[in-house]
């Protein structure tokens, strides 16, 4: 079975549109299931796509907004009783995200926090996220066990955060490894996403070849050289421009520059890694009716000589398959 990349959902922005599922991939590998990423409708997406929750090992988070974890919690919970193989209970899922960062950023002039949620721990990291899930769903785990046959929910997930410092300020960052077992290598590096500090990258290394997903970034060095001779690279894209027609002006459109990658610029940054194939994702605007397929994809291949996608929610790429027609990339 060669390693498959399926895009769960392509959506940007916390808000819903019709059309498009929240942020979301999966990586499958032997059989087993890496998620990264939990938008809107990723548990509905995931057993569209044919996938096995007993199969699911673990879910790599880029950062913590909403748009990204929102549907942790249903990943976590709604396949909790189908955790079981012929042997019993699978092993706990686990999270791997962002640790606590060191302070809360401050506001700048044009925006400001009116109210600070949870002054005790205003920045929570991954731990403390899967943590909460836990307590404010500790109902359903204490009494669903009453009434049917459910795993122990002590052992329904694991929770891991990728430290913040471990990548000491520097012009440059070196990746770590934050999972590796032979078959599987998975490296993470910070990227720039406004004051979502921080905000990771990760790249899967596997037999068959290798994918990155760029999370929500600026273009990025760092990224780049994490993701130089990758077969795919899955990264987020913006339209500035549109948002900018569209009434998006001033210190807001500023603000949505310091958070994603232009279209304009995106085949440039995978032009410079050598990526194989760029498959964008996490659109700006979301709404799959404001921009074409085809337009997105020929604007971001533009200096770019492998091949650009437009990725679609559902979008399947086999990497063994895909080196197999590596002859057939067009710009």
């Amino acid at each position: 079975m060669p390693t498959e990349l399926v895009l769960l959902g392509t959506a940007g922005a916390p808000m819903p549109v019709a059309g498009r599922a929240g942020i979301a991939s999966a990586l499958i590998v032997d059989g087993r299931v890496f998620v990264v990423d939990c938008g809107r409708g990723s548990p509905s997406a995931f057993v569209e796509a044919g996938l096995d929750f007993a199969h699911l090992e673990a879910v790599f988070i880029t950062h913590l907004h909403a748009d990204h974890v929102g549907d942790l919690p249903g990943m976590l919970l709604y396949p909790w009783g189908v955790r079981v193989s012929d042997a019993g209970p699978v092993p706990p899922i686990r999270v791997y995200g962002p640790g606590r960062p060191e302070a809360l950023p401050d506001g700048d002039a044009p925006f400001h926090r009116v109210t600070t949620i949870n002054p005790d721990l205003p920045g929570p990291g991954t731990t403390d996220l899967v943590r909460s899930i836990l307590s404010g769903y500790a109902y359903h785990l204490n009494v669903m066990p009453l009434d049917a046959r459910m795993p122990d929910a002590g052992a329904l997930v694991r929770p891991i955060d990728i430290s913040v410092s471990a990548w000491p300020e520097a012009a440059s960052r070196a990746p770590i490894v934050v999972f590796e077992d032979g078959t599987v290598r998975v490296q993470a590096i910070p990227v720039t996403h406004g004051h979502a500090v921080p905000a990771l990258a990760y790249r899967f290394d596997t037999s068959d070849g290798s994918v990155v997903f760029s999370g929500d970034t600026t273009v990025n060095a760092d990224l780049i050289a994490l993701a130089e001779g990758a077969d795919i690279l899955v990264h987020c894209v913006a339209d500035l421009g549109y948002l900018e027609r569209h009434g998006t002006t001033g210190a807001e459109l500023a603000g949505m520059a310091a958070l994603h990658t232009d279209v304009t610029e995106v085949g440039g940054v995978a032009e410079r890694a050598g990526i194989g194939e760029l498959i964008l994702t996490h659109y700006l605007p979301a709404d799959p009716e404001a921009i074409t397929s085809g337009d997105w994809a020929r604007r971001a291949g533009r200096g770019f000589s492998g091949k650009a996608t437009a990725g679609t929610d559902g979008l399947r790429r086999g990497l063994s398959t895909r080196r197999e027609h590596s002859d057939d990339r067009v710009g």
